[in-house]
């Protein structure tokens, strides 16, 4: 959005998404508790470039439908990766001219096309209207004259629907959903898969797996409310509920399962003695009052291991059914027991529902009939792995990025060696959010040792978000988005060789390179929900007048919550999206 704003004409902003739809993924634990609110959840991307400012297309190098189509067939195959250089044709239907743009630029909305969408638009190949789309004399079928300019009728900027597969330093290869709620095109006489949709500059924001609880694996809307809904059902089925992972989202459901159903056993089980170990102890303090406060039973200072190797140290052991007792070997001296995650076998068809026997690595046994694991963020950084692999920490599996968020290239000759999954992801602890602390020391020693002239890098290549050790930034929205600005700032800069992209003056002469902005990680917040109709936040640093010599300390408020967490808000100010579809 950023771009789109002030890019120059000759530019434009392509956003390739996997989802039909933005996810709000904070309103996803509150929206899996109490039901009603799921469409609310999945907000239209149509709007967002909607502030951008119109502009007159230019000339450039378009190729035509006849050069793809030949290219296609010389290929001799029917899922080859398509050259989308053309791809800037491809949108030709249903596009809001420039002049009525220029009257109401509010009211743009900008389509959604997947891989199939812009090879049909562009090749013609789709037979359910021949001839609708233009014929070989470049006519209409009404007769009136086909425009020549691609451009004429076009967006300056597209969003793309499907699925990143590699990159190059050139292009990025996307792929088409295998979406089955969307409709078969009939009779298509060959599908293209895979585009390759080229870039000059390309900005890596792909973020984290999720935690169990908000990863779902669908990619429209209609099925992302069908997941939720789903969630809530398992969860309101439940009577015996644990959930593994003291951080924002063990809390914030555990507080709203509690609130909605106060008659069910619910545990939260966290690795250390401080909930939310980030943030400032008065948030661990609200939080752990009103947990007790709603009932929820709380076990500080226990881990629950679900994968070998994890770097806190803590190993699993893997047992078969037992219908009666553990029957297992006993754990060797000094050594904690291995953990347990075993659904009770029933016995007929009158039996209790199937249950799950849980064991810490400290020795508690508890037993559930739902758990939630609340742990195990991974980066998702496997395609730039695979294309550089020296700038990903094979550890941390985050992308190594200059203060510019520009990515860097190791010179550590063991790391291109290692391959991507040589550490398995640990899946239950919270030691995802100290890999990201360590980065600051780690970035902090390389450029106060060389000079960062000397360093190897990407020059068009930006890591922004939960995927890039910026530095010890938290994985939250807004850390993301001022990381955004910067790469923004930064790739205007490159393309307009200004320090002020929209000052003549400030430009940099041809010889000499032009000065990035740099990054720094805004103050550690948060807007944690505690149940009950209460959030606590945690905002800037300010002097505490309270304690001797006003030491700066975040401040934190405790204020009205409402049920749909002002999910409004979202949709009107940061999607810019017409708040009259949310109901939909």
């Amino acid at each position: 959005m950023v771009l789109a704003k002030k890019l120059p004409p000759s530019h434009r902003v392509i956003l390739v998404e996997r989802n039909s739809h933005f996810n709000h993924l904070y309103v996803f634990p509150r929206f899996t508790v109490y039901p009603g609110h799921e469409h609310k959840a999945f907000v239209p991307y149509t709007s967002i470039f909607s502030e951008s400012k119109p502009r007159k297309p230019t000339d450039s190098a378009i190729v035509t439908a006849a050069h793809l189509h030949a290219a296609h067939n010389d290929g001799k195959t029917g899922d080859a990766p398509l050259d989308a250089a053309g791809i800037e044709g491809a949108i030709l239907e249903d596009r809001v001219t420039l002049q009525a743009a220029e009257e109401a630029p509010a009211s743009r909305h900008n389509k959604i096309l997947d891989v199939h969408d812009m090879v049909d638009e562009k090749l013609r190949l789709n037979d359910d209207s021949p001839g609708e789309k233009g014929t070989a004399n470049g006519t209409h079928a009404n007769g009136t004259a086909e425009p020549t300019d691609p451009y004429e009728t076009a967006e300056p900027h597209l969003i793309v629907c499907g699925e990143v597969v590699s990159m190059t330093d050139k292009h990025v290869t996307v792929r088409q959903h295998k979406d089955e709620s969307k409709e078969k095109t009939k009779n298509r006489l060959w599908a293209i898969d895979t585009v390759n949709i080229p870039y000059s500059h390309l900005i890596y924001a792909l973020g984290s797996h999720m935690p169990d609880p908000l990863r779902h694996d669908t990619f429209c809307k209609e099925k992302g409310v069908q997941w939720m809904r789903r969630a809530h059902d398992r969860i309101e089925k439940s009577n015996d509920i644990i959930l593994i992972g003291g951080g924002a989202l063990g809390v914030e459901l555990a507080t709203d399962i509690k609130t909605l159903y106060p008659q069910k056993k619910v545990t939260l089980i966290h690795s250390r003695q401080q909930l939310l170990p980030n943030f400032d102890k008065r948030i661990h303090e609200h939080a752990l009052a009103q947990l007790e406060k709603l009932g929820v039973h709380v076990v500080l200072g226990h881990r629950l291991a679900l994968a070998e190797g994890c770097p806190m140290g803590s190993s699993v052991r893997h047992f078969e059914q037992k219908r009666t007792g553990l029957d297992e070997a006993p754990a060797p001296p000094g050594k904690p027991k291995p953990t347990i995650i075993e659904p009770a076998v029933p016995d007929g068809e009158d039996a209790p529902p199937m249950r799950h026997r849980i064991r810490t690595t400290l020795g508690l046994e508890l037993e559930c009939d739902l758990l939630l694991l609340c742990t195990g963020q991974q980066p998702n950084s496997s395609i730039m792995a695979k294309f550089s692999p020296r700038s990903v920490n094979h550890q941390s599996r985050l992308v190594s990025v200059l203060r510019t968020l520009q990515v860097m290239i190791s010179d550590d000759e063991n790391a291109a060696q290692q391959p991507f999954d040589t550490v398995p992801p640990c899946k239950d602890c919270d030691c995802f959010v100290d890999h990201k602390a360590n980065g600051v020391e780690e970035h902090t020693h390389v450029d106060g040792d060389r000079d960062v002239k000397q360093l190897r890098f990407f020059p068009n290549i930006y890591a922004i978000g939960d995927v890039a050790d910026a530095f010890g930034a938290l994985n939250a929205g807004y850390q993301a988005w001022f990381m955004g600005e910067t790469a923004a700032a930064n790739i205007l800069r490159d393309i307009t060789h200004r320090t002020d992209p929209e000052d003549p003056s400030t430009e940099v002469p041809a010889d000499q390179p032009v000065p990035l902005q740099e990054f720094t990680p805004g103050p550690d917040m948060i807007k944690l929900t505690i149940g009950g109709g209460k959030m606590v936040t945690q905002g800037a640093p300010e002097p505490d007048e309270s304690l001797p010599d006003k030491p700066l300390r975040p401040t934190i408020t405790e204020s009205d919550d409402t049920e749909d967490m002002y999910i409004e808000c979202v949709w009107r100010n940061m999607v810019l999206a017409d708040t009259t579809d949310m109901h939909k």
